[in-house]
């Protein structure tokens, strides 16, 4: 009998945590900035993308679920590539802070890096905060503020690509 119910009792906690996976997944949305020729180096200054469109409601609707099922979101990942110029590194920042924005809400930084080392190539990853962030992907349409300074100065426009990542942890079927 103590077999039974041991054997019951593990089959239930598996079943459990693989039904709860099934729940949750990773969303992405990538933006694209331009960091322009000829900015001053050590002071701070402003990049903002073009409002992005979240797949939060794609991947949601792909599993048979809408936004208002989502019980958590957090940022997972903010990655940054350098698309042109070709062999371009980040050497020329020193620091980059990036705050989200929608409609009706409180920008709030999601993502960080001080002190950047000139090793650094052309892909750099960001320090993220541990924010909900289940309302902003909710509005549909966010933006992001890229606060950047610079130690060196920038000769041609540089073409970068933001990635960022979101764990979503949603009820579907009532899971």
């Amino acid at each position: 009998m103590r077999t039974l119910l041991l054997t019951l009792a593990c089959f239930a906690l598996f079943s459990c945590d693989k039904v709860d996976e099934l729940t949750r997944f990773t969303i992405s949305d990538d933006s694209e900035i331009t960091v322009k020729a000829g900015v001053a180096t050590l002071l701070p200054f402003d990049i903002t993308t073009p409002p992005i469109t979240s797949n939060a409601e794609t991947e949601l609707t792909m599993r048979n679920g809408n936004m208002d099922m989502i019980e958590s979101l957090k940022m997972e990942e903010m990655r940054l590539n350098i698309l042109s110029p070709q062999n371009r590194t980040f050497d020329f920042l020193k620091d980059m802070e990036m705050f989200i924005a929608a409609d009706g809400l409180p920008e709030r930084r999601v993502a960080f890096a001080f002190d950047i080392p000139d090793t650094v190539t052309n892909v750099l990853r960001l320090n993220v905060e541990d924010l909900e962030l289940e309302e902003y992907i909710k509005k549909g349409k966010y933006t992001i503020r890229v606060k950047i300074t610079t130690d060196k100065v920038i000769n041609e426009d540089i073409k970068v690509r933001i990635q960022s990542k979101y764990r979503v942890d949603a009820k579907i079927l009532g899971v």
